[in-house]
């Protein structure tokens, strides 16, 4: 079977996860933490960056090529006619979005240990839990460190997340029900899986505290980008989308 190493909570994991998992395309997650995961890359063939699919067709190293890999077997759910506009918005929403909203939520979370260790154990090895908890300092400094994360670096991030917003606000006011026009495709798909660390939809399998349990600010943020029309956008893909099989 094919096997999809991971970090559990990352979006681009979730990104491809929702695409296996939408076109029926049996596989088995290997799951782990942020930093404790290069292990695992590295025996699926792969380098430091999930998510890695490993398939009887080759490894695929990327979320990208994963959605490109899920296609090729079941054609015209994730892509249609569109195809160009399609991989156009999924580009931009990986290299631009997913980053700003993983920078944004780890700059909240991280300072609350807590929170990040009740909510980083799912679908992971319980040694790895158990290493969070003793050595949380330091693994909270590498990827602070790896990640660019201070105060700066997320406020820079939030500003493309709302530029980002706006546009796909711009492109759903037409009154569309999707952002490539009728048809789900992967450009709904990876909005909503990248937005989801700033949306929280509960329709997300692996990390979705309620918006109650988050700092404050965290806690404004999330409210202010649902309230937006890309945000309930995401909310309503996660809500309509997520758990649908063809």
């Amino acid at each position: 079977m094919d096997r999809l190493t991971t970090i559990t909570i990352s979006h681009y994991c979730e990104k491809a996860r929702w695409a296996l998992q939408r076109t029926h395309l049996p596989f088995e997650e290997d799951g782990h933490l942020p930093i404790l995961h290069v292990p695992a890359v590295r025996r699926a063939g792969g380098q430091r960056s999930t998510p890695v699919l490993k398939t009887a067709d080759g490894l695929l190293k990327d979320s990208t090529d994963i959605l490109r890999w899920v296609d090729q077997r079941r054609p015209g759910i994730l892509f249609s006619e569109q195809r160009g506009e399609e991989e156009a918005l999924e580009d931009r929403f990986d290299e631009h979005l997913g980053p700003a909203t993983r920078r944004v939520a780890y700059f909240h979370l991280l300072p609350r240990r807590a929170l990040v260790l009740q909510f980083l154990n799912t679908g992971v090895p319980g040694w790895e839990v158990w290493f969070l908890r003793i050595f949380f300092p330091v693994a909270v400094a590498m990827m602070r460190r790896g990640l660019k994360i201070d105060a700066a670096g997320a406020e820079r991030s939030l500003k493309k997340v709302r530029e980002i917003f706006g546009e796909v606000n711009q492109r759903l006011s037409d009154g569309r029900p999707y952002l490539c026009g009728q048809k789900f495709s992967a450009a709904d798909l990876t909005f909503a899986a990248l937005a989801a660390p700033l949306l929280l939809p509960p329709e997300q399998p692996v990390f979705h505290p309620t918006p109650e349990v988050l700092p404050p600010a965290f806690q404004a943020l999330v409210a202010e980008l649902r309230a937006t029309p890309a945000g309930a956008f995401g909310m309503r893909m996660y809500r309509e989308e997520r758990t649908r099989v063809l």
